[in-house]
């Protein structure tokens, strides 16, 4: 009688509880990229004041900066005058309410600033704040 010999099994490695940590992992890291707040701020001294009106920080605002050199900064990044002009005519089309916030440095002359402002009322936009130092808002930066 002739006895079959059989092999030991090697061991497997079960790939569905695999695919669903890297599936788990994935979603994560999606979900915690998307949470992460745009820096839309540019480095200013800022101008201070005593009587400014106190509104709680938003995410919907469009940020635009102006340096001490007279630079135009849109959320953060550089842009041309031209440019600046040509976004805020597109943003008073889609949203004519949209909050905009002017961060410009406290040695800028007025001339840049007032050139924004403009802007904005020529465009239709006029819900614009110019922003101002503040204590606890600027105690983490």
């Amino acid at each position: 009688m002739r006895l079959k010999r059989t092999r030991p099994e090697t061991p497997g490695v079960a790939m569905s509880p695999l695919i669903d940590c890297v599936f788990l992992l994935l979603i994560f890291f999606l979900v915690t990229t998307m949470l992460k707040k745009r820096d839309r701020d540019i480095d200013v001294a800022l101008p201070e004041s005593s009587s400014a009106v106190r509104l709680p920080p938003a995410n919907d605002v469009t940020v635009i900066g102006v340096n001490r050199e007279g630079r135009v900064f849109w959320d953060g990044v550089a842009s041309s005058r031209g440019q600046v002009r040509d976004r805020l005519r597109w943003l008073a089309e889609q949203s004519p309410e949209q909050r905009i916030r002017v961060d410009a440095d406290a040695e800028v002359a007025i001339v840049h600033v007032a050139e924004l402002l403009d802007a904005c009322q020529l465009c239709g936009l006029a819900n614009v704040g110019i922003r101002t130092y503040d204590e606890d808002y600027n105690r983490g930066r």
